[in-house]
């Protein structure tokens, strides 16, 4: 299908962003002004408190005309890849953006340099919107080197080779899986779903055809992994920061204990809970053996539900009922103006997100196929919309932007609450079983897979930091024993899964993975208060944006996810969703 056939109604309105072309060059030549104008002030920008509030707004302007042209312009190129007027702006706002970063890498250098006299105008009402934004920067003192220093490392960064684009450029060759005589394509996107066919010897080929291939190239993953944690070990250390973990969790606002304490209620406390999930589905799928190839395998048939676009707004206005009339409304207007871009065509790009700017309502990329992972998706990337609307509406730009910390948190809240609706409604058990066992599949993902990841994470960094050799014997046996401890006795893992720790893409994220329990743990505790009646303190969040740090917005809004409270709720949920399993389908 093209893009010319599919109706306007079912495609995103960009015009409420820039009307047209001319509109968008006309932007892009003011923002291209107001950069040079604020390079030529380099050395002046504290001199009075006027000309100290002149910059702060007109880069917080520059920003949000940044953000309006890349936004349109990645979008744009998103459904229309093969228009040279779409590539040439998205050129020209990349090049916009690497010139800002250029050009501006006085201000933070400046603002520190003077950082008594930017202090004292902090003190007045009329910069208090500037306070947390410039005390984020002077956090960083601690860790920052003289300016030389800085130079040299920013030009070191540039000639050395990131391990990790080293790893996206991989494409490993993999053999062939047969099924009925008839050879089917292998790589990592297929490979999953090799994983929920029905016959073992599919599976099994997959998972073998596919690690054997890592195998084969097994010290030259080990040396990019390894390269990619020095570089973080070695960072950490030049700006005297006590481990890679510790520089990771600065920049949230977090600290160890909440990594640790992540950590042991998935891997330590709540691992029984996982184990018996394993369990039941050895049992229910009636395998003698049951191998780390087998647990995707679906527990519960693919549902024959197929929505219209029409009928999920429909479903979402009943499942998202709690969170009130102003939310709701916002959702008519999403459909009305076009916020979402929802059917596949030739050239569009996969998978769904939410994007949009500042002065844009959001939008939302999805390819929509009618069945519950649409339905799904469209209820999380709305989610995710939502955060960004009430945090545009809330806030001034330089305050707007929430962090990556806790971006997955509204997405996730909507997706539980639509859960939960259609549970709730249904009273076809099949239709339920899918539901519950798609749920807990989500469950395992986030609380329990990622701390796995995280705890090999944690080893690799620890390996280098104590001056440990990091071969890939040592650091496939040491995720060997992490995954024959996550699966517990009712999995067989097979001595290929050690391989795993090279194909897993997370390992280059510095530290990321945790953040998906944190999320979900949150999101679990959220709607606990939401279907008690109480969504302030869940509004209250949605309007912080970045206005105070990750964990601070949090905190403020009624959910600490240093509290043990938070996940011990989270992985009761599963266990109690699983329970619900068990006595659905046994």
């Amino acid at each position: 299908m093209k893009r010319s056939d599919i109706a306007k109604e079912y495609q995103w309105d960009l015009t409420t962003l820039f009307k047209d072309q001319k509109a968008f060059e006309k932007q892009y030549q003011v923002a291209r002004s107001l950069l040079e104008k604020l390079t030529a002030k380099q050395g002046t920008i504290t001199k009075t408190k006027d000309a100290f509030i002149q910059f702060m707004n007109d880069q917080e302007t520059f920003s949000r005309y940044l953000d309006n042209l890349s936004s349109y312009a990645n979008m744009c190129a998103d459904v229309m890849p093969e228009d040279q007027v779409v590539q040439n702006n998205r050129s020209l706002t990349m090049k916009l953006y690497q010139d800002c970063l250029e050009k501006l890498n006085f201000v933070d250098l400046e603002l520190i340099a003077n950082k008594a006299v930017v202090e004292i105008y902090l003190a007045d009402d009329d910069c208090k919107d500037f306070r947390y934004p410039i005390d984020e920067i002077f956090r960083t003192i601690p860790h920052r080197l003289n300016e030389r220093e800085e130079m040299l490392m920013a030009q070191v960064n540039e000639l050395m080779v990131n391990p990790s684009e080293i790893y996206d450029a991989l494409r490993l060759e993999f053999e062939p899986v047969t099924i009925g005589g008839e050879e089917l394509f292998l790589n990592e996107a297929t490979y999953t779903e090799f994983l929920k066919h029905p016959v073992h010897d599919v599976r099994k080929q997959a998972f073998t055809h596919l690690f054997q291939e890592y195998k084969r190239y097994d010290n030259a993953f080990a040396k990019m992994l390894g390269s990619h944690a020095y570089g973080q070990v070695l960072n950490a250390k030049i700006r005297h920061f006590d481990s890679a973990l510790d520089a990771s969790l600065f920049e949230d606002g977090a600290d160890r204990s909440l990594f640790d304490k992540v950590l042991h209620m998935a891997n330590v406390k709540y691992q029984q809970p996982l184990h018996d999930y394993f369990a039941f589905r050895k049992e229910y799928l009636k395998l003698e053996e049951q191998h780390t190839y087998d647990i995707l395998l679906p527990l519960a048939e693919s549902e024959q539900q197929n929505y219209s676009i029409e009928e999920c707004y429909d479903i979402l206005h009943k499942a998202l009922k709690p969170l009130g009339d102003e939310y709701l409304e916002l959702l008519n207007q999403a459909k009305k103006e076009h916020w979402v871009d929802y059917m596949t065509h030739t050239g569009k790009r996969s998978g769904a997100y939410s994007g949009g700017s500042y002065d844009s309502n959001p939008f939302v990329l999805m390819n929509f196929t009618g069945g519950y992972d649409s339905l799904s998706t469209l209820a999380h990337e709305l989610g995710h919309s939502m955060h960004s609307y009430y945090s545009h509406k809330n806030n001034r730009p330089m305050l707007a932007n929430y962090r990556i910390f806790v971006a997955e948190v509204a997405s996730t809240v909507n997706e539980i609450l639509l859960n939960k609706y259609l549970l709730s409604t249904s009273d076809d058990e099949a239709y339920k079983a899918y539901i519950l066992t798609n749920l807990l599949e989500q469950l395992v993902g986030t609380l329990y897979r990622q701390p796995m990841y995280a705890q090999f994470e944690l080893d690799l960094h620890t390996f280098i930091e104590k001056g440990e050799p990091v071969s890939s014997g040592k650091l496939t046996e040491d995720f060997l024993n992490i995954s024959r401890n996550y699966f517990g006795s009712s999995v067989i893992v097979d001595d290929l899964e050690k391989y795993k720790c090279f194909y897993v893409p997370h390992f280059y994220y510095n530290f990321y993975v945790y953040k998906y329990t944190l999320g979900m743990s949150v999101a679990l505790s959220f709607v606990k208060k939401i279907l008690s009646g109480d969504t302030a303190d869940y509004m209250k969040f949605l309007s912080k944006g970045g206005s105070e740090s990750p964990i601070d917005e949090l905190v403020n809004s009624g959910v600490d996810p240093r509290n043990d409270q938070v996940y011990d709720d989270a992985f009761t949920f599963f266990k109690e969703t699983l329970e619900e399993c068990k006595e659905l389908m046994m």
